[in-house]
């Protein structure tokens, strides 16, 4: 007699699982496109818009810039910034231009002309809007001017006569001493740092600002040599002092 069969449970179609899962991967790009409006610069893909204010990513769309020199240029472009592109000078002992521009016209005038690599350039604009912000808040007036000590300079870091070169060889910092203002005041970072006024104040919410936007800040917290100026870069690692 033969033993009675046995009865295996039907496994559950998976079918329309599947087909929900692909008709919602199908609506993903509309939605995200059409329906849901994400604000520039708040996602990790799209254009960089520099003339839209900066988020939480500033900084990792500034560095993702600096490592493609096309969008760089793009983004820059796309901004009101007005600029030139500074020839190549290949990079030998260390020092040269790659990637470099001439700023023309910009939010915030500077003291002089200087030359600057591209994803610095991004982030100095964005900082020049922070920055009025921030004048603002704290002084209750605009910045009319920064006063700056040099860019492109071929030395080595902290001037010294031995060591690694600075990010300023490269033309990928800037030194920021200080600012004027439209109501006829001038900020110093010399006289001004780690005041309980105004002044004071807005050094500090300056100095903050700028950790946001840049890899490498140094204040007179940092040591004596930084005592007038903020040294702004886009060197390899973070470092806010």
């Amino acid at each position: 007699m033969d033993e009675p069969r046995k009865v295996r449970p039907r496994t559950p179609c998976r079918r329309p699982a599947l087909i929900v899962l692909l008709a919602f991967a199908g609506l993903a790009i509309p939605i995200q496109q059409s329906w849901l409006r994400i604000p520039a610069n708040w996602a990790p893909w799209g254009h960089v818009e520099l003339d839209q204010p900066p988020s939480w990513l500033a900084r990792i769309q500034v560095n993702s810039l600096a490592a493609d020199p096309a969008a760089c240029i793009a983004a820059l472009d796309r901004s009101q910034l007005s600029f030139r592109s500074v020839p190549l000078r290949p990079i030998r002992n260390g020092c040269g231009m790659v990637n470099v521009v001439h700023p023309l016209r910009t939010q915030i005038p500077y003291s002089s002309s200087f030359d600057a690599t591209c994803p610095l350039m991004t982030a100095l604009y964005w900082y020049e809007g922070r920055l009025q912000a921030l004048a603002r808040i704290h002084l209750g007036t605009s910045i009319t001017r920064i006063d700056h000590l040099g860019a492109y300079a071929c030395r080595n870091v902290n001037s010294a006569a031995s060591g690694g070169r600075s990010q300023h060889a490269t033309a990928n910092a800037i030194d920021i001493a200080g600012f004027r203002l439209a109501d006829g005041r001038a900020i110093s970072v010399l006289r001004d740092w780690d005041k309980s006024t105004p002044e004071g104040k807005f050094l500090a919410a300056a100095r903050d600002e700028a950790c946001d936007l840049f890899n490498i800040v140094l204040s007179p917290r940092h040591n004596a040599l930084h005592a007038n100026h903020f040294h702004l870069d886009l060197g390899g690692f973070h470092m806010c002092r």
